[in-house]
């Protein structure tokens, strides 16, 4: 299977209807929520936090690949 097709594929494949006879609303969560205080100061301070966090991964996530693509 060509890098195309793959790249035209996978959004169909993702975005197709649920099949018949399922929910088709995801998982509730709303039990593992419900005790979170979204409210307070912390959680919001904690919330940018995680945020920079994932980017500073996702960031030098790319800068390795990009050297291991330049030194190949």
């Amino acid at each position: 299977m060509g890098a195309f097709t793959l790249a035209v594929a996978a959004p169909a494949v993702f975005a197709a209807d649920p099949v018949h006879g399922g929910s088709g609303n995801g998982i509730d969560l709303s039990s593992l929520t419900n005790s979170v205080n979204f409210g307070s100061v912390l959680t919001g301070i904690m919330a940018v936090a995680g945020s920079l966090i994932v980017l500073y991964a996702g960031s030098a996530g790319v800068r390795w690949i990009l050297r291991m693509v330049r030194g190949a």
